[in-house]
């Protein structure tokens, strides 16, 4: 298989000089007028993530989020579906100990529905729920959440700390996820968790297979997935940033979404 190889660049992702290799181009899944329509995606072998690139601007950032409607589907409010998503949602928090106790305090960034707080709620009623959208879609609909903030993350008090911070299929579309989890851990308490879910890749996909499998990838959304995050990238970012890995599992979605919790090391005992 043929790649086009890059000189001496630098990774986006991991910021590294890297034999970085363009697997081929990926078209718009998004309706909106964007900055461009020519997109491609990029391997790196020293973090093992692929990245779209050109990354999305911020007026294409607010075009797929501020300026569309992303929960008008009846996926997010048939009973059944609902039904299944609080479902994995109270597996995971269980499953991963996620609430240590009493008024634990929860953020949900990318909120949306809020389905982490909803489930939190559901588990501790006396759970404190703080959830953050740049939308304001959903912000009236959740009557689970205590306090809503539409706006960027980097907007609300960072003197707040947080036993549980929840990321659920949001981490993809950062264009600095480095940055984000910076900030998140300083609001973390200590131990402090952190619960990440993302798409992965394709099913059975490795490098050296191309682009076609990416081109029928179920997460291929492009502008609005900026990054394919894998194992060996948290590995190196989140002891940098006073982080470890607690858990990892990349079988979701039958190997095509990744579950990680992580901890906050920095400020324990």
């Amino acid at each position: 298989m043929f790649f086009k190889r890059f000189t001496n660049p630098r990774c986006r992702t991991c910021g590294k000089r890297s034999s970085l290799q363009d697997l081929g181009q990926v078209a718009p899944t998004h309706h909106g007028t964007f900055h461009t329509s020519k997109f491609s995606l990029v391997y790196c072998p020293r973090c093992e993530t692929v990245f779209l690139t050109p990354a999305p601007t911020p007026e294409d950032l607010r075009v797929l989020y501020q300026d569309s409607d992303q929960f008008s589907d009846d996926h997010y409010t048939a009973a059944d579906q609902v039904e299944k998503i609080l479902e994995y949602y109270d597996a995971s928090l269980t499953g991963h100990r996620l609430l240590p106790g009493n008024h634990t305090r929860v953020l949900e960034i990318g909120a949306g529905f809020a389905w982490v707080s909803r489930a939190s709620k559901n588990l501790d009623p006396t759970t404190v729920t703080v959830a953050q959208d740049l939308s304001s879609e959903c912000a009236t609909r959740c009557d689970w959440v205590d306090l809503y903030h539409v706006g960027p993350l980097a907007q609300m008090p960072p003197q707040a700390s947080f036993d549980l911070i929840s990321m659920t299929h949001v981490i993809e579309h950062l264009v600095n996820p480095r940055a984000m989890l910076e900030d998140i851990c300083l609001r973390l308490s200590p131990h402090g968790k952190l619960f990440v879910t993302a798409p992965y890749r394709p099913r059975n996909w490795e490098p050296g297979k191309g682009i076609e499998a990416w081109r029928d990838y179920t997460f291929l959304h492009v502008p609005a997935h900026v990054t394919y995050f894998s194992r060996k990238w948290f590995e190196q970012v989140a002891p940098r940033l006073g982080m470890r890995i607690l858990h990892w599992d990349d079988n979701h979605a039958e190997g095509e979404a990744f579950e990680l919790v992580l901890e906050r090391t920095t400020g324990s005992d």
